[in-house]
């Protein structure tokens, strides 16, 4: 049974009164932000992925909007906008739009936005622009505050292990079955130790429990054997996440390994490309509500409390958190509210939630980082996708040197490359660049560097898909696709390589990683030091590859991070990530 510690009803209500106070704060600053992004030049949004166009409507359904590009040269993988983000249409009029619209994404027909409100426009050569737009999910919010103060489920269970005054405790008999059932089974996976003991104590807690996934460590496959159990159990699981892409990905897995004898629906919206789960719009009209067997839905934290999913009444036994590191707290409650316990997937040792207004650090802003550490935890310990030379660093800088390879495979181009830095070894070398000291946002020389890996990769046998270019700055992918499109077979390649930041590859690999930062201007470098030395971004950036990791830097960059060892956390990470690849050099 859980544990109760001594906890003050005063306590709670200062505790809930700051967290309403953060979400009205947050919510004021994101609108102020967006403001300031409309008033900019259509040509400056653009180029900072904050807009797409100018378009055209190619196509109108009942619900879907279809654009395509006015200009077929333009780059439409510059765009921060993410599946489920809501945006606004307009004729370059971002605060007087036709209606509001969720993007879906974008595939061979063009880029697909939902029908929410407003107009919708009809097919025409006229050139539209898409603008992100901000969204006021205050009342939804403050009514999950207030139902967490007014419920019992949370003053006695969800207030006091946030506030840590509750400690979660496992089932001896249901974990050691749970252990046993993995070794004797040989049907099923040869799991490692780390990831059984993670599956048991997740199917014998008794209130809340959180698996660490470093990059390779097999999580989703965890998560999806623990759902298995669950339903198993004939239990009611709900997958939330804190965006659609997460909830989709985890819906696909648990939805391989199920079969079809169990139910698995995504409430709201649909993937853009195939998948294998249903899809519905209101839980109330998908047949579950009345179905006495075990199943599984997902849904964003937000739709299980809005009217439209119907999902306000629901009630699970399980609430599972995918990518619980990008979650906050407060949307962790919301989901937390709708279940009996709660399980964690995630890594806060990679990127954290976006949050505009907090002080605390990266880690504190989630709710895996707030639970993390408090005995209720498992580490997955061993990595299938990185080799023992690409674990080294990431494993002794964020994983206390636990983080282990599963293979030794190394990058064998033949005849030799040559560009040392395509060699086999080291896995992961570092190439220094002398730029102008000029580049901020993007770097012709670095881009051109790229390049040249990236063909001559090619020219001796690499498949394209299986390359990718991970940079900080939208701008200079925009450069390295265009230069990349410079050849007979440049489009190809362009089409097939995917060079994207950070935020985006996060959860990708590729055999090979080319890591590019750009910037080189030290008055910009300082100014925007957090985001280029923040630790978490370094270890997803160096953690894509499976045999291969390239790091890209102008020597100014270098020079700056180590000015900043004394007093700057992420300089001293990113220092010691130039420091082993030197090392490693010799």
């Amino acid at each position: 049974m859980v544990c109760a510690l001594k906890y003050s009803p005063e306590a709670q209500k200062n505790y809930l009164h700051e967290l309403d106070l953060k979400m009205r704060r947050e919510a004021i600053l994101q609108r102020e932000a967006c403001e300031k992004i409309w008033d900019k030049p259509i040509d400056e949004r653009v180029r900072d992925g904050y807009a797409l166009g100018p378009l055209k409507v190619a196509k109108v359904s009942s619900k879907v909007v279809i654009l395509s590009q006015v200009d077929h040269t333009a780059d439409l993988a510059e765009c921060r906008f993410r599946e489920g983000d809501l945006v606004r249409l307009s004729q370059d009029s971002p605060r007087d739009p036709i209606g509001k619209f969720m993007f879906m994404g974008e595939d061979h027909d063009g880029i697909q936005l939902h029908w929410q409100h407003g107009s919708k426009p009809a097919v025409s050569d006229h050139a539209w622009i898409v603008d992100q737009d901000h969204v006021d999910l205050t009342d939804l919010c403050a009514k999950a505050i207030e139902a967490l103060a007014a419920s019992e489920r949370g003053r006695n269970f969800i207030l006091p292990l946030l506030m840590g005054n509750l400690e979660a405790t496992l089932d001896a008999e249901s974990y050691e079955q749970t252990l046993l059932d993995l070794e004797s089974n040989s049907t099923q996976r040869a799991w490692h130790d780390s990831q059984k003991e993670a599956i048991a104590a997740c199917v014998a807690s008794d209130l809340c429990y959180l698996v660490q996934g470093p990059p390779g460590t097999g999580k989703t496959l965890v998560l999806s054997e623990v759902v298995h159990r669950l339903i198993e159990k004939g239990e009611r699981v709900l997958i939330t996440g804190p965006t659609h892409r997460a909830i989709n990905h985890a819906l696909g897995a648990v939805r391989k390994l199920l079969g079809s004898t169990v139910r698995v629906v995504k409430i709201g919206l649909p993937p853009i490309e195939e998948f294998s789960f249903e899809c519905h719009e209101n839980f109330l009209t998908c047949g579950l509500p009345e179905c006495g067997d075990p199943y599984v839905v997902g849904a964003t934290p937000f739709a299980l409390w809005s009217a439209r999913s119907g999902l306000v009444q629901s009630e699970f036994d399980t609430v599972l958190f995918d990518e619980a590191s990008q979650i906050t707290p407060l949307l962790a409650i919301m989901a937390m509210m709708r279940g009996q316990r709660w399980l964690f997937f995630g890594d806060d040792c990679q990127l954290p939630p976006v949050v505009l207004d907090d002080a605390s650090t990266d880690r504190a802003r989630s709710i895996f980082g707030q639970l993390k550490n408090r005995g209720f935890d498992t580490l997955l310990e061993e990595s299938w996708r990185l080799s023992g030379p690409l674990a080294e660093w990431p494993s002794a800088v964020f994983y206390g040197n636990r983080l282990k390879a599963r293979h030794a495979l190394q990058l064998l181009l033949e005849p030799v490359p040559t560009q040392q830095a395509l060699w086999a070894n080291p896995a992961i070398c570092l190439i220094e660049c002398s730029s102008s000291g000029t580049e901020t946002v993007r770097s012709n020389q670095e881009a051109q560097c790229v390049v040249g890996l990236i063909r001559e990769a090619v020219q001796l046998g690499m498949m394209p898909q299986q390359i990718g270019v991970v940079v900080p700055f939208r701008a200079h992918a925009a450069r390295i696709r265009q230069l990349l499109g410079i050849s007979d077979s440049g489009m190809q390649l362009r089409r097939r390589i995917v060079v994207d930041t950070v935020e985006r590859f996060q959860g990708q690999e590729r055999d090979l990683i080319i890591v590019s930062t750009a910037a080189a201007h030290q008055p910009f470098i300082h100014q925007r030091a957090d985001f280029l030395f923040q630790a978490e971004r370094w270890n997803v950036s160096v953690t894509r590859a499976r045999l291969k990791t390239i790091v890209i830097a102008a020597k100014n960059l270098l020079e700056c991070a180590d000015s900043m060892t004394s007093y700057h956390r992420g300089a001293q990470v990113f220092s010691s990530l130039v420091a082993h690849l030197r090392h490693h050099a010799r």
